[in-house]
């Protein structure tokens, strides 16, 4: 059994037949850099981003010559989002296997992703005139794909889910080109196209168990419920014990069918596989509050499950998870982040707030209630709809009510990115998202966290003073270093223009005080070499928080000092202010 016959079950879509097929070669030659690259690969095709990272890097450990080994840990950066250092890995890669056609496509991916995009487009050139000499259908759709990820982060839709779409057609029967289609087609708002995509991949989808998690997880995202409680049912009849299909049948008998009992009965059965299943606790728990109204019910149905065969488990038993307890980790963790930014910016520290941070758990498992509505898509997520699952209030403000917070000065952040500190990084590392967090008259947070397989969110609520006069708060700040130089665009309402590249420049803003009247005249921001830097330019609005906003159109150069300059009037008298920042090397 070698490397090709693992990548060949792979594009059979016999997922758990190749992850075999790696064990073995791994442990038939542990010390050979190109098995753990194949493996590498493998596991990021299959979005398991960290196991994907250790693999490659131990691969280029192993021969630090290896170009192929190089190109695959550019790839697994890249789609960890380390952009930086996966440009510099593709760098290598080129240099050291200059007649691979993968590092050469590899490498344009980084390149486009950080906004060298002439760069990217060579890059793709030299991959085809190799992949001529020597064709292959994955070179040549993975040529297509790297087309399509050139022309995403262009900004062009159309002509991105063509090239996926001619990637598609060379390799019709590797279920990850379709759902590369699909997920182009979600973000362009064709929904129906993406369904019906969808159902045709779930027709001729084998019996494997992570080809069903695969296209059940895109079944999820697209919000098709047929497909994703026929791919989730399929895999669990595969392995009935596995406590993370045990996990996603629960959060189906909610989201598809509410049926709360089925999800208890699932969920139990989850814990009883694997007492620390954390995600089934919590559910179990936000099911008896928010949905049951019972408070006690959750924690009742994790005692039940974990007294469930206990002859058949050691005496010795490890304590059952405690959902409230991470959560108050968890919570405590978003804090600490916010006050550093805050701190970074000159402002002072807020506290966490009981209230709000039961308002942000109840909205957040909302959304894993009723995941697969359309009404908790796009902009709809800070919403709720009466009568679904879980409702304790159509807005914001009217939540925190619910859960005892009298003042109805609230905003609210939500993000996905797996943990505290990387949802508040994600935040102030954004436009729109960035606003709440540095007011001045911000003085309470609430953080909430959930998760269920792949689908995860974190939610965060803010409490505001009434509003006065302040001074206006820069960010980044005067002096600071460090500062990232890109800004992948991700965020809802959407900051760069439609058709406009989607890597751009780190956004500098300046936040005014609720209570002020601003007109600015002026926003510019000047580079190293002393020229202007073009820029997308928000002013201050209700929509804005009454911040102003410059994003850069392209990536900052790295290690260098840029200049910000703003000329407003702010309740009748004269304003500027000029600082300087430095961006990371």
């Amino acid at each position: 059994m070698g490397l090709a016959a693992a990548q060949q079950d792979m594009f059979d879509n016999r997922y758990t037949a190749a992850d075999g097929d790696y064990a073995r070669l791994l442990a038939a030659a542990p010390n050979v850099a190109d098995v753990h690259a194949g493996f590498a690969l493998f596991l990021n095709y299959r979005n398991d981003f960290g196991d994907a990272l250790r693999q490659a890097r131990r691969g280029v450990v192993l021969d630090r010559r290896s170009g192929a080994a190089a190109a695959v840990l550019c790839r697994v950066q890249d789609w960890s989002g380390d952009i930086n250092h996966a440009v510099v890995s593709g760098r290598s890669a080129v240099r050291l296997a200059a007649e691979n056609p993968l590092a050469h496509l590899f490498y344009a991916e980084a390149l486009a992703d950080s906004g060298d995009y002439a760069g990217s487009k060579d890059q793709i050139g030299s991959a085809n005139a190799l992949i001529a000499r020597h064709p292959t259908r994955f070179l040549s759709a993975e040529a297509q794909r790297e087309v399509a990820n050139l022309d995403g982060d262009l900004g062009q839709r159309s002509a991105q889910i063509a090239a996926l779409q001619a990637a598609l057609r060379i390799q019709p029967h590797w279920l990850y080109r379709t759902a590369e289609v699909v997920d182009a087609e979600l973000g362009a708002n064709q929904k129906a196209a993406a369904h019906q995509a969808l159902d045709s991949a779930v027709a001729e989808t084998p019996d494997d168990i992570e080809t069903l998690q695969m296209l059940g997880n895109d079944a999820v995202f697209v919000g098709d419920a047929s497909a994703a409680v026929s791919l989730w049912a399929r895999a669990l009849r595969l392995a009935p014990d596995d406590p993370t299909l045990l996990d996603m049948n629960g959060l189906l008998a909610v989201a598809a069918k509410n049926d709360v009992n089925a999800a208890v009965r699932e969920f139990e059965r989850a814990l009883t596989v694997d007492p620390q299943d954390l995600h089934a606790a919590a559910f179990l728990v936000a099911l008896g509050r928010y949905v049951q109204k019972e408070p006690e019910a959750g924690y009742r149905e994790i005692k039940s499950a974990l007294s469930a065969d206990v002859g058949a488990r050691s005496l010795r038993r490890p304590p059952p998870p405690q959902p409230d307890a991470a959560g108050t980790v968890a919570a405590a963790q978003a804090l600490a982040r916010v006050n550093h930014a805050r701190a970074a910016a000159g402002l002072a520290a807020v506290h966490l707030d009981a209230h709000l941070t039961a308002s942000a758990d109840s909205h957040a498992f909302y959304w894993l209630f009723n995941n697969l509505a359309p009404s908790v898509s796009d902009l709809g997520i800070h919403l709720e709809t009466p009568g679904l699952p879980g409702y304790s209030g159509q807005f914001p403000w009217a939540r925190a009510a619910a859960y005892g917070y009298a003042d109805p000065r609230i905003g609210e952040d939500i993000t996905h990115r797996g943990g505290a500190v990387a949802a508040v990084d994600d935040w102030v590392n954004s436009v729109f998202h960035r606003f709440a967090l540095l007011r001045p008259d911000l003085t309470a947070v609430g953080y909430s966290q959930a998760q269920v397989g792949s689908l995860l969110i974190e939610d965060m609520e803010f409490g505001f003073a009434v509003a006065a006069p302040a001074v206006p708060v820069a960010y980044p700040a005067g002096g600071a270093r460090d500062v990232p130089a890109i800004f992948v665009d991700n965020e809802l309402p959407d900051p760069v223009p439609a058709g406009k590249p989607r890597t751009t420049g780190y956004p500098v803003t300046m936040t005014f005080s609720q209570a002020a009247t601003v007109s600015v005249a002026s926003f510019a921001l000047t580079g190293p070499d002393g020229k202007p830097v073009v820029a997308y330019v928000l002013s201050p609005s209700p929509s804005t928080e009454n911040s102003a906003a410059l994003l850069p159109a392209s990536p900052l150069q790295a290690n260098a000092a840029y200049t910000s300059r703003i000329a407003a009037t702010v309740d009748g008298h004269s304003f500027t202010r000029t600082w300087t920042f430095t961006t990371a090397s």
